[in-house]
C-alpha cells in the first residue's frame, strides 16, 4: 500500500470545513448589532430570543464598547454575582434556572434560530459551555435542550412545559458545580426533522428538580453562564463516535460490551423518545459495564440505551422481552 502525506494547505482547508458546520448563528453572543434595541422578546445579541417574561442576560466584557451587561471586575455587583470572563470573544449570557424551594419556580431559556432545519433521522450532536456563578446558592444536575419546529413565548415566568429531547449532565460530576471553569457538556439526539429552534434551560418544576447546595454562594437561585453553543451532525462533531452493544440480561440489567474504559452519562428510551433509566455516572471498567432496569413494567419490543462522556458519544439498540428473563 502506497500511503501519502496530506498538503498542510488540504488538511488547514479540511479542518476550517469541519468546524464550519456549527448550525447555531452567533454561538458565543458576540454579535453587536443589538446593542442599542430594547425587547423583551429578542436578546442583546442577533438571533438569540427570550421565550417568557423571565430575561436571559448577554454579559460584555470589554468596558469601552459596553454593549449589554457591564462585566467590569471592579464592579461589587459583579463580585458578588460571581466575575467570569468570556470564553469565547468578549461577551456570553446568563440565566436563572430556579429561585430555590419555596420559590416562584421562576425559569429563564435561551432560543436561538438554527441556520437549517435539521433532517429527520439523522443524529445531531449537541454542546455548550457553562460556568455556575458562584455568587448563587444552588446547582442543577443538567442543563436540558429543546428542539422545536416553530418558536416559542409563552406569557408566563415559570417553567416552560415541554419534553427536551437532550439533557447535558457532566459524567465525571453529579452536579453542574464549577464556578471557575469553562466546561463543556455534550449530548446527541436523532432529529424528527424539520426542527429549527433551540431552546436552553432547566424543564423541570421545582417538585422535579435536582438540585443540591453548592461550595461557594448565598444569593438564593440557581445561576449559569454559557458560551459557545453548538449543533452539527455527529460526523461533523469531532467527538468520537462508540460501537458498543446492549444485551438485557436475566436479573433485569442491561450490559454494555465495547465500551472504552471511562466515565459516562446513559439514558434508556423506549421509541416514543420517553426516558425509562438514566446514570450519569456510569462507569466503565475492562470494557463492560452495567445499567440497572430492573422490572419497571416495560412493553416487549425495541429500546435505545445512549451513553456520552466529554470526548465521546453512541447508541445501540436492544430488545426488551418482558419482565426478568
Amino acid at each position: 500500500m502506497v500511503s501519502r502525506a496530506i498538503p498542510l494547505a488540504v488538511t488547514l482547508a479540511l479542518a476550517v470545513l469541519a468546524t464550519a458546520q456549527n448550525l447555531v448563528p452567533n454561538p458565543s453572543f458576540e454579535d453587536t448589532a443589538l446593542c442599542n434595541t430594547y425587547d423583551p422578546v429578542r436578546l442583546q445579541a442577533a438571533r438569540w430570543f427570550n421565550v417568557n417574561w423571565a430575561t436571559p442576560d448577554v454579559y460584555e466584557c470589554d468596558l469601552v464598547r459596553r454593549c449589554g451587561v457591564v462585566w467590569d471586575p471592579a464592579d461589587p455587583g459583579v463580585q458578588a454575582s460571581g466575575y467570569q470572563y468570556a470564553r469565547t470573544g468578549t461577551r456570553f449570557a446568563g440565566a436563572f434556572h430556579w429561585d430555590g424551594p419555596g420559590g416562584t419556580d421562576l425559569k429563564e431559556y435561551l432560543m436561538v434560530k438554527l441556520d437549517q432545519d435539521l433532517i429527520g433521522g439523522n443524529s445531531y450532536a449537541v454542546s455548550l459551555y457553562y460556568s455556575r456563578a458562584d455568587g448563587f446558592e444552588y446547582a442543577l444536575d443538567r442543563i436540558s435542550v429543546y428542539f422545536s419546529v416553530d418558536s416559542i413565548h409563552e406569557d408566563d415566568f415559570r417553567t416552560l412545559h415541554v419534553q427536551p429531547q437532550v439533557d447535558l449532565m457532566d459524567p465525571e460530576h453529579e452536579y453542574l458545580t464549577n464556578a471557575t471553569d469553562w466546561v463543556q457538556l455534550t449530548g446527541a439526539f436523532v432529529a424528527t426533522g424539520g426542527e429549527r429552534y433551540v431552546v436552553i434551560g432547566s424543564f423541570l418544576d421545582s417538585s422535579q428538580i435536582n438540585t443540591t447546595v453548592a461550595p461557594t454562594g448565598s444569593a438564593h437561585y440557581a445561576y449559569y453562564y454559557y458560551d459557545d453553543v453548538s449543533v452539527v451532525a455527529n460526523d461533523q462533531s469531532g467527538i468520537g463516535e462508540i460501537e458498543f452493544t446492549a444485551a438485557h440480561n436475566r436479573d433485569g440489567t442491561l450490559s454494555l460490551s465495547g465500551l472504552p474504559d471511562g466515565a459516562y452519562a446513559v439514558r434508556v428510551l423506549d421509541y416514543a423518545g420517553r426516558v425509562i433509566v438514566e446514570d450519569p455516572m456510569l462507569l466503565s471498567l475492562a470494557g463492560q459495564a452495567a445499567v440497572t432496569i430492573g422490572d419497571q413494567g416495560l412493553a416487549q419490543g425495541l429500546y435505545l440505551v445512549s451513553v456520552w462522556s466529554k470526548e465521546r458519544m453512541g447508541s445501540a439498540r436492544f430488545t426488551w422481552t418482558g419482565g426478568r428473563r
